[in-house]
């Protein structure tokens, strides 16, 4: 054998090593392996039904969820009492349409009244009940509490001078113009408790002095549902506003 220039003889490795008969497939190897990949597909597609109808199930109860959620609300109710019996009341739910819907809106009006006139000697609290965006303010319209900012300042500064304190007593509470009327009249008393300053180390054993004073107040007001906020729903459940207001005092 003639050797070429730059021609490189390779060597064959386990030239003396006897061969081995190649290894043919058989039909049950076939059927088996066949038999395998059917059961992993099929498990493969289980697996995705299952996916698929617990993902189903998820959306469907969020849907659910989502819709009930507006129903989902613990109402204020009332318990009115029908007769002297303490066993015998009725139970109604507390909205614009109640039937004791007028029995509501007198006890808004008696405890609006006894907001506007009563006077603690506390002024972070005073604060909370006349500034703006405290109770007063809450329950009237823009300038119904305008008007009483003008107001509360002169009563206010009166207090302060005389150290004294007032308190309210609600006389009568009646409609004004026939039963379709969203005007009533509201009589009360007020009482101005008054110490003595050179007698303030003993004020324990010390009466006040207390002032008398008769008012009446022409109120108007009806139900406003914009006001039945979340976090507000049980301090006013029917929406309550007053939009007229006008308070004079009586000379007895």
């Amino acid at each position: 054998m003639v050797n070429l220039i730059n021609q490189k003889i390779l060597q064959i490795t386990n030239k003396g090593k006897t061969k081995e008969a190649p290894a043919f497939i058989t039909e049950d190897v076939i059927e088996v392996k066949r038999a395998k990949l059917i059961y992993y597909k099929w498990i493969s597609r289980l697996m995705a039904l299952l996916a698929t109808i617990s993902l189903l199930y998820g959306v469907c109860t969020t849907l659910s969820i989502l819709k009930l959620a507006p129903e989902i609300i613990i109402e204020p109710q009332i318990f009115v009492d029908m007769s002297d019996s303490q066993s015998l009341v009725k139970r109604e739910r507390v909205d614009r349409w109640m039937e004791s819907r007028e029995k509501i809106m007198i006890n808004f009006m008696k405890q609006y009244v006894e907001l506007r006139n009563t006077y603690l000697k506390d002024e972070s609290e005073m604060n909370k009940r006349w500034l703006w965006g405290g109770l007063v303010s809450y329950l009237s319209t823009y300038p119904v509490y305008k008007d009483f900012e003008k107001v509360y300042p002169k009563l206010k500064e009166e207090m302060q001078e005389n150290e004294s304190s007032r308190s309210v007593e609600i006389l009568s509470v009646e409609r004004v113009g026939g039963e379709n009327s969203n005007t009533w009249k509201i009589e009360f008393k007020t009482y101005d408790f008054t110490f003595k300053k050179d007698r303030l180390s003993r004020r324990a054993s010390v009466e006040p002095v207390i002032e008398e004073r008769y008012w009446t107040a022409n109120i108007r007001s009806y139900v406003d549902p914009s006001r039945r906020t979340a976090y507000r729903r049980l301090l006013n459940p029917l929406g309550f506003v007053v939009y007229g207001y006008f308070q004079s005092e009586i000379n007895s």
